[in-house]
């Protein structure tokens, strides 16, 4: 029986000592996984030496992806121009009401058609009618800017029920800077963001000054309007300093991309490869900014997704840990 029994005393013992001995491997494994996770991770790097420059490489496929799309540069000659900053201003004579006339249950006559806010509609239109009064019309066209009521509701005499806001001809304030020549007669407003120009006339002098610059103002009316054309949106005045005309080529705004507070753009040098240039901004002109020698014609640059290939070149600069960038 002393055999059975120190058997057992081995067994037991052997038992105990694999238990600990798969702790400490499972401990081990811990601690491994925790420093792994703690070690920064540093995302590939996309730029590769070129002819002297660095260039941002793309695989196949990567520009879809990032949708890019490419513009050929053109030659011009230009007179520099000065760049304003202005707003759209609202005008509340190009806002229209339509109120109820009498007490009454709001309905729509055969054919009439009630619009819903942001909603164009013409002058004459038929929009509502209220009991067995005369249909109500449209006073002017332009966009509904306030519903009051909706059919099939109570209203009351005088009630608003459509506020319509004519947004065909924007007044812009530009506040004029001291370098800037006399106000012309016309010239041309970049709205922010709209990718276009207006041609807009000399109103005359705003009311007030510009309140934020505190600079003088001047009013200007578009020729026609833009999607997004509203009270407060930014524009860009653009006018020509005069002087001799300069050449060289015209790099579109939407090609320009800022990075530690200069002005860039990507040239393509290749199959997927691309190359940040600076490009100077002492020379804007309608549309972009006028290039020396840096960018010739012919030069391709990327108009849509600058930003993106941006983001690519500085990828690697990027680490996930407990002490980014470190």
């Amino acid at each position: 029986m002393r055999w059975i029994f120190r058997v057992a005393i081995v067994a037991a013992v052997l038992a105990i000592v694999t238990s600990l001995l798969l702790l400490y491997r499972r401990h081990r494994a811990d601690i491994v996984g925790q420093q792994n996770r703690a070690a920064p991770v540093t995302a590939p790097s996309r730029v590769v030496a070129g002819a002297g420059e660095a260039l941002v490489a793309l695989r196949e496929g990567d520009a879809a992806r990032l949708d890019l799309k490419l513009a050929a540069l053109r030659p011009v000659s230009a007179s520099p121009e000065v760049r304003l900053a202005g707003e759209l201003v609202p005008e509340p004579e190009r806002v229209a009401a339509v109120r109820a006339p009498l007490a009454g249950r709001l309905g729509l006559p055969d054919g009439a058609h009630w619009p819903s806010f942001g909603e164009a509609v013409t002058a004459g239109a038929v929009v509502a009618q209220v009991s067995d009064a005369k249909p109500l019309t449209a006073p002017r066209g332009g966009v509904v800017t306030q519903t009051g009521a909706q059919p099939g509701e109570m209203v009351q005499a005088g009630q608003l029920l459509l506020e319509i806001t004519d947004y065909s001809e924007p007044l812009a304030r530009v506040a004029w800077a001291a370098e800037a020549p006399a106000p012309p007669a016309t010239l041309l407003l970049s709205p922010v963001g709209a990718g276009r120009l207006v041609r807009a006339r000399l109103i005359g002098a705003a009311p007030s000054a510009d309140p934020i610059t505190r600079l003088p103002a001047y009013l200007y009316r578009a020729e026609h309007g833009w999607a997004g054309a509203r009270p407060g949106s930014a524009v860009v005045a653009l006018v020509a300093r005069g002087g001799v005309a300069r050449r060289g080529v015209l790099v579109p705004d939407r090609a320009l991309v800022q990075w530690e507070g200069l002005t860039w753009a990507y040239v393509r040098r290749g199959p997927g490869r691309f190359s940040r240039v600076r490009v100077p901004t002492d020379q804007p002109i309608a549309g972009g900014l006028l290039a020396g020698p840096g960018l010739q014609a012919g030069d391709t640059v990327v108009v849509q997704g600058a930003e993106q290939l941006l983001s690519e070149e500085f990828r690697a600069r990027v680490t996930v840990g407990d002490e980014p960038g470190e």
